[in-house]
């Protein structure tokens, strides 16, 4: 803080003194008028501004060659200082305190080192939904959340009948088990037990890392303590492999990143999400193995949603047919790529 110069004592009363007081704090008063921002910062010694900080900081990731910069300082500057985005524009002026800056600085040097942003935020939204991510699972696509509303879609135009366990009353068909198998970080099926009502949620990882990930959002988004949750550590490919209770709808986005495109991926992506969620050693044996997982553990009448290489639909599509499922279809992404498959079992 800036220090005022004393003023030396010359013997007079303490009228003068007070009066000496007044005249100190009308000066006060006027430098602060006078000095705004920058200018008032430092005759204070207060530390950079939000904005200040959040332009240098957009700055130096164009200057990097960070994609979206803007976007990128906004989303760290929001996550560590709790502020809502909008926020960072309305509190312009708000001075960054030493704590502060170092966590900002971190961050950036760990975005600059090519650290997914979800992975230095710990967080990833997810169909208006924030899921909680970390090195263990995959951040949850944009594209992931259409598989999620094909399988809504899909679901709304099914009749209205009870094929497990008795969900509650929804536009969709009456949904009670929803399974996610290879859950990750639990994000669809969390997010379509929800949409759905269903009365019981099971999500099945090889990843016992990915499951306690998985728990924490189902913990995190389902505070019902009528829906009955259950999490599997277990290769869904696996002879031993069997739900609790057959599911109504079972959803997946297993890996399906062909071995030969993995060095072509993405810096982020190839050296720091999970290689065992992303890639499909053997992609015909570890599908047609979802398939037959998918086919014995699903009720009659019930749907099941994959996500998988838009190369290998159509071979999906013929695996799942070859399978006994009936009604497969592929259906485009919003780019145009055929990226899902969708069918059901036989009634």
């Amino acid at each position: 803080m800036y220090v005022w110069p004393r003023v030396a004592k010359t013997g007079k009363s303490a009228q003068d003194s007070s009066a000496i007081d007044i005249r100190r704090a009308g000066a006060i008063s006027l430098l602060q008028s006078a000095f705004t921002g920058q200018a008032l910062r430092k005759l204070c010694r207060i530390g950079p501004t939000l904005i200040e900080t959040l332009k240098k900081a957009e700055t130096f990731f164009a200057e990097k060659g960070i994609p979206s910069p803007r976007l990128e300082a906004q989303l760290i500057f929001a996550h560590f200082l709790k502020l809502r985005r909008i926020d960072l524009f309305t509190q312009v002026e708000r001075p960054i305190d030493k704590s502060e800056l170092e966590l900002l600085r971190q961050a950036m040097r760990e975005k600059i080192a090519g650290k997914p942003t979800a992975y230095i935020l710990g967080t990833k939204e997810f169909y208006g939904r924030e899921f909680s991510v970390g090195p263990a699972v995959l951040i949850p696509r944009p594209e992931t959340e259409e598989l999620v509303e094909l399988i809504l879609k899909e679901t709304k135009l099914a009749p209205q009948e009870s094929t497990g366990l008795p969900g509650r009353e929804t536009e969709n068909a009456r949904i009670g088990h929803v399974a996610d198998f290879g859950a990750g970080s639990g994000c669809i099926g969390v997010t379509l037990a929800l949409e759905l009502k269903a009365a019981r949620l099971s999500l099945v990882d090889i990843s016992p890392g990915a499951l306690e990930v998985a728990g924490q959002n189902t913990r995190r988004h389902i505070a019902d303590p009528a829906m009955e949750f259950h999490s599997l550590a277990m290769d869904f490919r696996s002879k031993d492999f069997a739900l609790h209770i057959p599911a109504d709808l079972i959803v997946s986005n297993p890996p399906y990143v062909l071995p030969e495109e993995f060095a072509g991926l993405d810096n982020a992506v190839r050296d720091h999400e999970p290689k065992v969620a992303l890639v499909a050693e053997d992609f015909e044996e570890l599908h047609r193995g979802l398939l037959a997982a998918v086919f014995t553990n699903l009720v009659a009448g019930g749907f099941f949603g994959i996500e998988t290489h838009p190369a290998k639909s159509a071979d999906v599509a013929a695996w799942a047919t070859g399978q006994g499922f009936v009604g497969v279809k592929i259906c485009n992404d919003f780019a145009g790529r055929p990226h899902f498959i969708l069918g059901r079992k036989a009634s």
